[in-house]
């Protein structure tokens, strides 16, 4: 056999440095030995049991394993009450039950998600929680014809995430979904004074005042609203027709209380409809009814305004950002089963805007305007009865408000005399007067030893140096009654008004026909009784018989 050619030198060394490598690494542990632990919370050289039960809890919750992974996480929590991964075992618990879903799942998200908040309120995942709260809601959202009760609670939960973390970096999600749940809730009330609009105009309700009550409220809750200008346009056009009513209806009236009542909320209805034509013009500058707007205001002789730069670009950028709404009927919708069986308000989130700030608080809504005409109607009767002067300033009091003596406007007693005997109330020098004395025209003052006495005058609210009888203040009360139901019930239209004055003459032209007819018969009837004498027996006999 030949012979095999010797190896060269560097093969030869190689396994010796190889074999010396080995021992090098063996000797400082990298190969030999796991590195120690650092973690001062765990014990040195420790395999972190804590650790790995979280390894494995992630690891099942990830596979859909939510009850396993709960389990491995509670273990954490009550073996390990020192670990470092004690919030996040406490919020992936929180996480597990989120995605199991479901009614009791989201309920069991919700109080978990809580608690983590309650404990560790100083992390930064406590505003991830918060929000994750919100989302449970956000996420059940329905219709805006159904049940409200998520939007609400939605809108809290993200309003306090809004308030509570204001430097988060979640916020703009959280600003975009409180925009979205706001459309949602100012769409259902929108829709219910829509309603009652209609049935005004129908004419089977006078629920005019119902629903411009409710489209102002919309108004002021949620200025964001994306059919803000439709929803001006319908209050102000509102205005128009009831100040139209009023105004047709004071034609016909012939008491003149009544009618100067009809002519002041005619003329406060419009002002009203100037008002919101205002705001149309100057919230919406590009919406196409603002172009009807002007008209109106044309029509009515009163100034158009002029939208700001301002105005113009935020509302370039509301219609620019708003979504296209899905289309029911598309194949996407599956031809308007999915807008059929799911609850989901997507075109309302879709068409919400995506600029301006939303309502983080409850607006305070702005206080009910005084009742038109009542003041007036209150100076007038006071002057009848004598109460006040002719030429007296008429009460700047806010209408509505009754009558009624305070510690504020009841005017102080007389200092006592020291000369003189104390004395329980001020007596006048023309006589006594007390409950069981008849009214006079010089009534005492209402102090707090005479307030049973009929003929003391308390002070009214409107005027401090005025003072009523209870005679007054009935009349005063009575008034106030009559104002009200006039602002509340609108009147119907003159050619109905016409009708039922008709109806009501004819009602009256027969029931006075019958009334003749009744005199007639009775008088009939005593000029037969004039004509018979009775005989003996009790029997009538006519006579000549």
């Amino acid at each position: 056999m030949p012979l095999k050619a010797p190896p060269p030198p560097a093969r030869k060394l190689a396994p010796a440095l190889i074999a010396a490598m080995l021992l090098a690494l063996a000797g400082s542990g990298c190969m030999l030995r796991k590195p120690a632990n650092t973690n001062p919370l765990a014990a040195v050289k420790s395999a972190q049991p804590d650790k790995i039960l979280y390894d494995i809890a992630m690891s099942d919750l990830d596979k859909g394993k939510y009850t396993v992974a709960r389990l491995n996480l509670e273990t954490l929590l009550n073996t390990y009450p020192d670990s470092e991964y004690l919030a996040r075992a406490k919020m992936a618990i929180a996480d597990s039950w989120y995605r199991q879903g479901g009614a009791d799942g989201m309920a069991q998200a919700e109080a978990q998600y809580k608690d983590f908040i309650t404990f560790f309120p100083a992390m930064k995942e406590a505003s991830e929680a918060q929000l994750k709260i919100a989302q449970i809601h956000f996420d059940q959202l329905q219709k805006p014809d159904r049940d409200p009760t998520q939007a609400n609670r939605a809108q809290a939960e993200l309003r306090t995430f809004l308030l509570n973390y204001p430097d988060s970096p979640l916020r703009p999600r959280a600003l975009q979904m409180l925009r979205s749940t706001q459309e949602v809730l100012a769409e259902r009330e929108y829709r219910i004074g829509e309603f009652y609009l209609d049935r005004a105009h129908q004419g089977d309700y006078p629920d005019y005042r119902a629903a411009q009550s409710r489209l102002e409220e919309t108004l002021q809750r949620y200025p964001l609203y994306s059919q803000g200008d439709v929803l001006t346009s319908e209050l102000a056009h509102s205005y128009i027709n009831t100040s139209n009513l009023y105004a047709g209806a004071a034609q016909l009236e012939p008491n003149p209380e009544t009618k100067s009542l009809f002519k002041a909320n005619a003329d406060a209805d419009q002002r009203k409809a100037v008002d919101d034509f205002d705001r149309l013009i100057s919230r919406y500058p590009l919406s196409p009814l603002s172009a009807d707007a002007k008209k109106e205001l044309a029509a009515l002789h009163q100034p158009i305004p002029t939208p700001s730069t301002e105005a113009i670009a935020f509302n370039k950028a509301e219609i620019a950002g708003r979504n296209k709404a899905p289309d029911p009927g598309s194949l996407d919708g599956w031809f308007g089963l999915k807008a059929m069986w799911s609850g989901r308000p997507d075109t309302e989130i879709a068409r919400a805007d995506r600029v301006g700030s939303p309502a983080l608080t409850e607006p305070l809504l702005a206080e009910a305007d005084p009742i038109p005409g009542l003041q007036d109607l209150i100076h007038r009767t006071m002057v009848a009865t004598g109460a006040i002067q002719a030429g007296a300033a008429k009460p700047a009091a806010a209408a509505g408000d009754p009558p009624a003596a305070t510690a504020a406007n009841t005017p102080a007693p007389p200092a006592p005399n020291k000369s003189a005997p104390l004395a329980f109330q001020n007596i006048p020098a023309t006589g006594s007067q007390g409950a069981d004395t008849l009214p006079t025209n010089t009534p005492q003052a209402m102090t707090f030893s005479n307030d049973n006495d009929p003929n003391a005058r308390p002070v009214a609210a409107a005027d401090p140096k005025m003072v009523l009888t209870p005679n007054e203040l009935d009349i005063e009360s009575q008034e106030q009654l009559m104002a009200a139901q006039i602002h509340r019930d609108v009147p119907a239209p003159v050619s109905e008004l016409k009708k039922r004055l008709q109806q009501q003459e004819q009602a009256q032209s027969k029931l006075l026909q019958k009334i003749r007819a009744a005199q007639q018969a009775q008088q009939e009837k005593r000029k037969g009784s004039k004509t018979a004498t009775p005989d003996g027996g009790g029997k009538s006999i006519p006579h000549g018989a």
